[in-house]
């Protein structure tokens, strides 16, 4: 048998089971394997001697009978860490079985010399860098009938079986030898010479759901639900439904639409189906969406307006006949979305980035778009925001494309081709104006009472060489303030800003012409860490904004959601935050400045009645309530979903 390393067995001696871990347990449908072993035991013996089974840094929580999938229960404890992180032999004994099973994924079970059983459970079956399930990466000598000690190297940590949309780990299940399961935390500890701590969950009551420990300060947990995949992007919540959008990237595109989540009983949220699908629009991303009501000649309904733009979004990708723009829905049957109409946003375009819907005093439903460097995509023939009614969703009209390098004020100074593109578009005033956020040209605002011809007033911030990062906005119509948030994902390169993940911005435009910023926001690990610098862990830039009376109301990314009084907008005061487990980026993508795979990443927010509804592109919909009795914490499960 191959040894391992004995020093690096010695990480898991020295690393306390973390708490505030990296995963999604809640969504894991990882329970035992197909075998089906007789029911868990009412209670454990005492300490069994092992060997922590995984070498290298790590991390895991105590869901032994937690609820899985086909009614199953979890059977044994989930140890986080890389793929290809070593997997050793807890104790000495006999490898009974080397197989793949539909759920285990490759999976190994040794008898150990007393008659007790060790089951590890998802072992990689993936080409080193990849998700492809070519490469088992098997052990020399590691086949049924082997001696093997306590230590030697059996396999790799990985996602095999049903671990597939999960970050990469260790099913670990501890066998009496009866063949009774018995929860393997303790023993686990134990084998790392650590104490239970008094906060740990322990087996869940029926029913019951878990999440990993969140943060909260004067907010509180109502619900949770994760539809699995990641990349989950913008959020809107309309009547008893939570709409939640996909990103995607090159490479990284799980175009799955647009999910529908029932939330009429917010602490169980379910799943309602989807729209806008790979089957609909393969290759997309449907990042951002409007749902409302139309009363119009054309239709009376609910209508759902759709984003969608190409992952593939680099030149070769751009040539695809893939569709790319914005696609209307009747849903006002939530169980038969009907697709009504698309509009195209260019061949040569990737396609629309956000999208705002206005319904004006006029009767006409208004729609802006972003189409990001379009003006530069097609050589100058389309501008960056586009606007189109929407009376009749069956037949929407292209009424105009603006774009700030052609149609208002000369750009002085040199500039980036590439991050000199309009990002989103806002539209107010009941769809007469528009502030648009223009990524390094600041904030302009378009007239609109003509839709056919928007007229430029004024612009607001960055000049052309500078770094703007402008890319969201939110206008207070009855304060006149407008909030404006950079987003800045390489705080190392900013060298225009105040915080090092960039800054949030207040200014006041009740005289657009002459704007005034009165404040900027910033969290404390946006802007510096213990020793003064920005935070490497995560993604600590602010992405987008709501009001609620004089509340702002803003997602950080891995700084979650972050809630702030404006009610002396030159003093901005935070009063209450929430900030979802460390999860797991399932498709691989986010990796940390520092290295780190696992943190937050808060999308999107929306506010419904008394509830904020909370994007997580690893983890899904997050339901929260803003409580001033809630008192300042860390908080374990349970957590209703």
């Amino acid at each position: 048998m191959q040894e391992f390393d004995s020093e690096f067995v010695s990480w898991g001696h020295r690393l306390r089971a973390l708490l505030v871990v990296a995963m999604i347990a809640a969504a894991i449908n990882t329970g035992g394997a197909q075998f089906a072993p007789p029911p868990p035991e009412e209670s454990a013996p005492d300490p069994y001697p092992l060997l922590f089974p995984v070498g290298g840094e790590h991390s895991y929580v105590d869901t032994f009978g937690a609820l899985r999938s086909g009614g199953r229960t979890h059977e044994g404890t989930d140890v986080f860490a890389e793929k290809m992180t070593p997997v050793v032999a807890a104790a000495d004994g006999t490898v009974i079985r080397v197989a793949v099973g539909e759920l285990a994924g490759r999976y190994i079970v040794v008898r150990h010399d007393d008659g007790w059983l060790s089951y590890y459970l998802h072992l990689n079956n993936d080409t080193a860098g990849t998700d492809d399930g070519l490469g088992a990466n098997p052990v020399e000598g590691v086949v049924e009938g082997a001696v093997v000690a306590a230590g030697d190297l059996l396999d790799f940590v990985g996602d095999s079986g049903n671990a597939e949309d999960t970050p990469p780990h260790l099913h670990f299940e501890l066998h009496s030898p009866d063949g009774g399961a018995v929860n393997p935390y303790g023993h686990l500890l134990e084998a790392q010479g650590v104490e239970a701590p008094d906060a740990a969950v322990a087996v869940l009551a029926a029913g019951a759901g878990w999440v990993p420990e969140y943060e909260e300060v004067n907010t509180a947990l109502i619900g949770h639900f994760d539809p699995g995949g990641g990349f989950a992007a913008d959020v809107v919540a309309y009547r008893a439904t939570a709409f939640l959008g996909t990103w995607g990237r090159p490479g990284f595109c799980p175009n799955t639409g647009i999910r529908m989540i029932d939330v009429a009983d917010p602490e169980h949220p379910g799943s309602i189906g989807a729209f806008a699908e790979q089957a609909e629009f393969p290759g997309t991303a449907a990042e951002t969406l409007w749902v409302g009501p139309v009363d119009g000649p054309g239709f009376v309904g609910d209508l759902a307006v759709v984003a969608l733009r190409l992952c593939d979004n680099n030149e070769p990708g751009r040539w695809r006949h893939a569709f790319r723009g914005l696609a209307f829905y009747d849903i006002t049957d939530l169980t038969i979305p009907v697709l009504l109409s698309t509009w195209n946003s260019g061949e040569h375009t990737q396609g629309s980035n956000t999208v705002s819907v206005a319904h004006r005093a006029d009767g006409v439903l208004l729609v802006a778009t972003t189409v990001r460097q379009s003006l530069l995509h097609t050589d100058g023939e389309l501008g960056d925001v586009r606007f189109l009614d929407v009376t009749d969703p069956t037949a929407p009209v292209e009424l105009a494309d603006w774009d700030s390098r052609r149609d208002a004020r000369p750009v002085i100074g040199d500039y980036d081709e590439e991050e000199f593109h309009a990002h989103s578009v806002t539209l107010t005033g009941e769809g007469l104006s528009a502030w648009v956020s223009h990524w390094d040209g600041g904030m302009i605002l378009l007239d609109l009472e003509n839709a056919t011809r928007p007229r430029f007033v004024a612009a607001v911030g960055s000049a052309a060489d500078g770094e703007g990062n402008r890319h969201s906005s939110f206008f207070d119509e009855a304060t006149g303030l407008l909030i404006v948030n950079d987003e800045d994902l390489f705080p190392a390169e900013s060298t225009d800003h105040t915080a090092g993940w960039g800054t949030q911005h207040i200014l006041d435009v009740s005289d657009p012409t002459g704007a005034i910023e009165i404040a900027g926001f910033a969290t404390e690990r946006s802007a510096s860490d213990d020793n003064g610098e920005p935070a490497t862990d995560g993604f600590y830039s602010v992405h987008d904004t709501v009001m609620s009376g004089s509340v702002a109301i803003s997602s950080w990314y891995s700084d979650g959601v972050r809630i702030v009084d404006l009610s002396n907008p030159t003093e901005p005061i935070e009063v209450g935050s929430f900030v979802p487990p460390r999860s797991g980026d399932p498709l691989g993508y986010w990796v940390a400045p520092n290295g780190a795979r696992f943190f937050p990443m808060v999308w999107g927010v929306d506010v419904s009645d008394d509830l904020i509804f909370v994007s997580d592109m690893n983890s899904g919909l997050w339901i929260i309530r803003q409580d001033d009795d809630t008192s300042a914490g860390v908080r374990p499960g349970p957590a209703p979903g």
